[in-house]
């Protein structure tokens, strides 16, 4: 079945040397000492997306706009192939040779700059075939943040540990920010830094409570959470309808739900699992 997307791949190999002649010596590196053999992208480099530019640019335009970052190995314009010509889906891939230029073209263009004729500021992020588990142990849960604070402010805030790949603020749906936000570092030790040095560190203008800055919640974490949410309300629902001396109650425990809630009521975890015993009743498991 064909695709009704086009991908265009136009590698740049005109704009693989950035250094005049004059500025490299006898040993192909300019005179700060970085190689400017740029056959092939640094192991590292990062493959971005881009939204929001104007249906009617080309590749020229596009590198024109990314070439001030940094040498662009390739730009691949999204096209709708049910279009005769195919049309342009006002959207890109971009791949710098080097990570670095890819990241100062974000810091630069996301949500900030907006390109003429489009109402929305330009939309850059790592491709999702880019993301991988490891962006969990880089990326950071930020909450209790002054309302009025943009991404550029929080980058600001945390651009002392090093930099970030992303800031994303979460709004509503009126796009009024809700007080927290995600960033997302380079390096795991950027980002640990970051929360030993600005966790409870100040009390935000419009806040009740301190910064919060922590490690983002795992999908992991996030199903583990909802395991114990759904066990709650099995506790609630078995509290409700009759007594716990009914051991035919414990029927409509499935396995994984009586297999956390043994291990909830393990000594190590008594804490919790009375938090739990709190939020769905008082109830008695000597049952079990």
């Amino acid at each position: 079945m064909t695709s009704a997307y086009n991908l265009d791949f136009h590698p740049l190999a005109e704009s693989r040397l950035m250094a005049s002649s004059d500025s490299i010596n006898g040993n192909g590196s300019n005179m700060n000492g970085s190689l400017e053999q740029l056959d092939q992208p640094d192991p590292d480099s990062i493959k971005m997306f881009v939204g929001q530019i104007p249906r009617s640019w080309t590749e020229t335009e596009l590198k024109e706009l990314f070439e001030p970052f940094g040498a662009v190995h390739q730009i691949n314009i999204l096209r709708d192939r049910t279009q005769n010509p195919p049309q342009s889906k006002g959207c890109c891939f971009v791949t710098f040779y080097t990570r670095k230029a890819a990241l100062e073209a974000q810091n630069a263009l996301h949500n900030i700059k907006t390109l003429s004729g489009m109402h929305h500021p330009v939309q850059m992020k790592p491709a999702d075939s880019e993301k991988t588990s490891a962006v969990e142990d880089r990326k950071l849960f930020i909450g209790m943040i002054a309302k009025k604070y943009g991404e550029n402010e929080i980058r600001m805030m945390f651009s002392s540990f090093g930099q970030t790949e992303e800031c994303r603020i979460l709004r509503g749906p009126d796009g009024q920010s809700r007080g927290c936000a995600f960033v997302t570092f380079t390096t795991r030790a950027q980002a640990q830094n970051a929360i030993k040095t600005m966790h409870h560190a100040q009390t935000m203008e419009g806040c009740s409570s301190p910064l919060v800055v922590k490690f983002a919640d795992t999908q992991r974490d996030k199903e583990q959470r909802r395991l114990q949410q759904q066990l709650v309300q099995q506790i609630q629902q078995l509290n409700s309808a009759s007594t716990w001396g009914n051991i035919a109650g414990l029927g409509t425990l499935t396995p994984q739900y009586l297999a956390l809630l043994q291990q909830a009521t393990t000594p190590t975890n008594q804490g919790s699992y009375n938090n739990m015993q709190r939020l769905g009743g008082e109830c008695s498991l000597s049952l079990l």
